[in-house]
């Protein structure tokens, strides 16, 4: 099937919308890294008019008018991926042909879904500007992992954790440099108490179980980042945690050895961004 044609540029902007699923104008700008926001939005309308994208956007009451519209896969956007990874060109990013079939439904995906992508979209950008000459972030998003291609695919297929973002710090020192991984999920706030209880309960066992060393072969475990809806929520997850941990480490290990769970809120990393000093450790 011919789909319509499209710039590079706005291939860019698919490839955004599939690893983040939802993101608005102002975070497919920053993420492009892109000054002029007048051809942001015509890149978008070319795109919408050829069904490459969909968006939410309200314009018939004043408060939904002044947000910026939400943007998300359509259609030919699938489409147009299916081609390049049935294709394998090396030079073409690949696309998991599960994460794909799941773009047919974004139409129908809840509010606490939406929110949650456009607060990943928010780390993202934060980690890109966070890069320095002394510090360096990579990272992968749930959709990046989920491809067979990426390093990190085993998080894909693993039975105790789905974390929505992975990332990578690298700081730069005289002695050489030091590397941590960071795995994170957003916590939603339909998610019932017994349920965070048991995702708390599977991250220690997958810590402990060691399984990130003997997959990546790193020498220590990635730290993880836990994102509650509420303070009281993050209390609750802090306490649970701790007692967790205790029951599987020894009271004189090192701290720089141990193993780490840390929790923010929502609101602080939404206002802080995730490389800022929000976390709590457990």
């Amino acid at each position: 099937m011919k789909l319509p044609s499209i710039t590079t540029k706005q291939q860019e902007i698919i490839e955004q919308l599939y690893s983040y699923r939802f993101l608005n104008r102002v975070q497919i700008q920053a993420l492009m890294d892109h000054k002029d926001y007048k051809r942001i939005n015509v890149w978008l309308k070319d795109l919408r008019e050829k069904h490459y994208i969909e968006w939410i956007y309200n314009g018939d009451h004043f408060a939904e008018k002044t947000k910026p519209a939400i943007y998300y896969l359509g259609i030919d956007s699938i489409r147009l991926l299916k081609q390049q990874t049935n294709a394998v060109n090396d030079d073409v990013r690949s696309h998991s042909i599960e994460a794909l079939r799941k773009r047919y439904r974004e139409a129908s995906r809840s509010q606490t879904f939406i929110d949650r992508c456009l607060l990943l979209g928010d780390c993202g950008i934060n980690l890109r500007a966070s890069t320095a000459n002394s510090k360096e972030y990579g990272y992968e998003t749930e959709a990046d992992f989920s491809d067979p291609n990426s390093g990190y695919h085993f998080l894909n297929d693993n039975e105790l954790i789905h974390p929505h973002l992975l990332y990578e710090k690298q700081e730069h020192k005289k002695t050489g440099t030091i590397t941590t991984n960071y795995l994170l999920e957003v916590f939603d706030a339909t998610l019932p108490r017994y349920r965070i209880k048991k995702r708390l309960s599977n991250y220690v066992e997958y810590l402990d179980d060691g399984e990130w060393q003997s997959e990546t072969g790193d020498d220590k475990p990635p730290i993880i980042l836990l994102v509650c809806p509420l303070t009281s929520d993050l209390i609750y997850a802090k306490r649970r945690t701790r007692g967790l941990l205790a029951d599987i480490q020894d009271t004189d290990t090192d701290e720089e050895d141990g193993l780490h769970i840390r929790f923010a809120t929502v609101e602080r990393l939404r206002d802080k961004g995730v490389t800022g000093k929000i976390w709590e450790e457990a």
